[in-house]
């Protein structure tokens, strides 16, 4: 069995794409379950049981948007009640009316937007489990401050249109509800452009810097030509 299990990580651990690691995952899922099935170490029932791992970091793919916006739907759902993108906290901005940008909280590791606040406590904080960013409404300075946007790498954070507070992204205690909704939209042979994942790479590390409109030009120079810069890619 340690054999066993000592393949399984090797599939887990290959460096891929992430269509790759998802069909690596998926291949070592299904190994699990033909050697469980086989040697009748864990039960089905139990193993449909485990706890879903809590999701630490979001990912996007945004060549893969389609600027539906279920993720904006999903999020004010779950955060207002109602469907109301303009108090979402992820958002999807439309570059030049051709191309749509999902803009997300990477959950920086070094957490610029925490660094920023001048409250001691700062009024924002990390879910130590969940990697979530969790504001303090009732200390918040709100329009009065804002430097938590201003230091926002990603151009991420927006402000709440009726409290004027700014909105965090707090991974919905560890299951995004975007990821959930864009993967319900997404068909083939589209992909969804939003992902979650338990860990890897304190990442977006390198992708913050990206700001929106950066990557709105990206995506035009990959995706149509002429392109804006008359270059084919």
């Amino acid at each position: 069995m340690k054999k066993d299990d000592e393949n399984v990580g090797k599939a887990l651990d290959k460096e891929t794409t992430r269509r790759g690691f998802l069909k690596g995952a998926g291949a070592a899922a299904g190994f699990v379950v033909a050697t469980t099935a086989i040697g009748g170490i864990r039960p089905p029932l139990a193993q449909a049981q485990q706890p879903k791992p809590v999701m630490k970091y979001l990912f996007v793919e945004r060549q893969n948007c389609t600027g539906c916006r279920a993720c904006e739907y999903a999020c004010s759902m779950a955060h207002e009640g109602v469907v109301r993108p303009a108090a979402s906290r992820i958002h999807v901005r439309k570059y030049k009316g051709i191309v749509d940008v999902p803009v997300i909280c990477h959950h920086c590791d070094d957490a610029p937007c925490i660094a920023a606040c001048p409250l001691d406590p700062p009024a924002i904080r990390k879910d130590p489990e969940t990697n979530g960013i969790i504001l303090d409404s009732e200390t918040c300075l709100g329009s009065n401050c804002l430097r938590c946007q201003e230091a926002c790498p990603a151009q991420f954070i927006r402000v709440h249109p009726d409290t004027g507070t700014p909105l965090m992204c707090d991974m919905c205690g560890g299951d995004p509800e975007c990821v959930k909704a864009c993967a319900q939209q997404a068909t083939d042979p589209l992909a969804p452009c939003l992902w979650a994942g338990a860990g890897g790479a304190g990442v977006n590390m390198s992708f913050r810097k990206v700001t929106p409109d950066q990557a709105a030009k990206d995506l035009i120079n990959q995706m149509y030509y002429p392109n804006t810069d008359g270059k084919r890619r």
